[in-house]
């Protein structure tokens, strides 16, 4: 397989990513779950008054971890670098809480009232600039992958 539909297959059926953030000279590491778009873009839902919300508004550079498989020691991962931010855009909420509405099957009354705001909850987005695959099983020589994005 290629490194790009690896990292699409990996976005799609994983369900929880590390999300790490720094304030200062400070960096901190929070787990969310998340759903990704055809663009690569991962949607996540949190309250603004989050500790990595709060940081991501001052400082939008973040880095990623996914775990894939871990299940007996053959390690397969997914880290990123990019920019975070809140979603502000009104088709770009629906569009990115219906990802995470049918990953998570939240039903049509809780995207119904998502994106209406009646939730104290927002829409973040990260653009991704880098991918890293750690993969010992389709790479077992060569496990370290990278996928650019422009």
């Amino acid at each position: 397989m290629e490194v790009e539909e690896l990292v699409r297959e990996y976005l799609k059926t994983a369900r929880m990513m590390q999300v790490a953030t720094v304030s200062g000279d400070q960096p901190w590491n929070c787990t969310l779950y998340f759903a990704s778009d055809d663009d690569l873009n991962i949607y996540w839902i949190s309250t603004t008054e989050t500790r990595h919300s709060k940081e991501i508004t001052k400082n939008p550079k973040v880095a990623v971890a996914i775990p894939v498989k871990f299940d007996d020691l053959t390690v397969v991962g997914l880290q990123l670098e990019g920019d975070a931010r809140l979603v502000e855009d009104a088709d770009e909420i629906k569009r990115g809480v219906k990802l995470y509405s049918d990953k998570f099957n939240r039903g049509e009354e809780w995207y119904k009232d998502f994106t209406s705001g009646n939730n104290e909850h927002k829409l973040y987005v990260i653009k991704p600039r880098l991918f890293v695959i750690f993969d010992r099983v389709n790479f077992p020589d060569d496990s370290r992958k990278e996928l650019r994005i422009n």
